[in-house]
């Protein structure tokens, strides 16, 4: 191998070490992710877009706890979308993981209270609450989700967001993050 070789193998690994530094100092937070505790109840509120994949998320996060051993409880707040209420009944269903919701209720709030109430009274360690899909444009439901998180105070709040939606992602990350403490 030359000098010449050895200068480009070296600008190459340069160039990629500075690009990887850049990558994570955009992508860092002061936000240090939540440490979930046994004995306790550890209540996680997901929030995001409308067709990102939250109910999905929700249920292969409690089947990843559960599998660990943790006791979890699923919560279904989300009162906007139809057909969510039987999509996260069926989804904890199939991992065997006990369920809170309410078909008839309309008030995401109480229902979220409730269900949090209810799994905290069994001593749940996880309890995993689903909120409506929402975007910075929807004053209503934002002001909606502000109301469930100043109820339930979750120990973290996890952001879904598909990455195809591409540039708009920044600026409705961005608008969660300025309403509510992300995880």
């Amino acid at each position: 191998m030359t000098s010449d070789d050895t200068n480009a193998v070296n600008l190459k690994r340069e160039i990629i070490r500075v690009v990887v530094d850049e990558l994570t100092k955009m992508l860092s937070s002061d936000n240090l992710p939540y440490e979930f505790q046994r004995g306790k109840s550890n209540v996680v509120m997901f929030v995001g877009l409308q067709g990102s994949g939250k109910t999905t998320t929700c249920t292969k996060l409690a089947y990843q706890f559960m599998r660990r051993g943790w006791k979890v409880g699923l919560v279904c707040a989300d009162t906007f979308r139809a057909g969510a209420f039987e999509q996260l009944k069926m989804n904890a269903a199939k991992i065997s993981c006990p369920f809170f919701g309410h078909k008839s209720e309309k008030d995401p709030v109480k229902i979220a209270d409730q269900g949090v109430q209810f799994f905290r009274e069994k001593k749940y360690e996880i309890i995993i609450v689903d909120t409506s899909g929402r975007h910075k444009q929807e004053q209503t439901l934002f002001d909606e989700m502000l109301q469930v998180e100043a109820t339930i105070k979750p120990d973290t709040s996890i952001f879904v967001m598909d990455g195809s939606i591409g540039q708009a992602c920044y600026s409705q990350a961005k608008a969660f993050h300025d309403a509510i403490k992300v995880g």
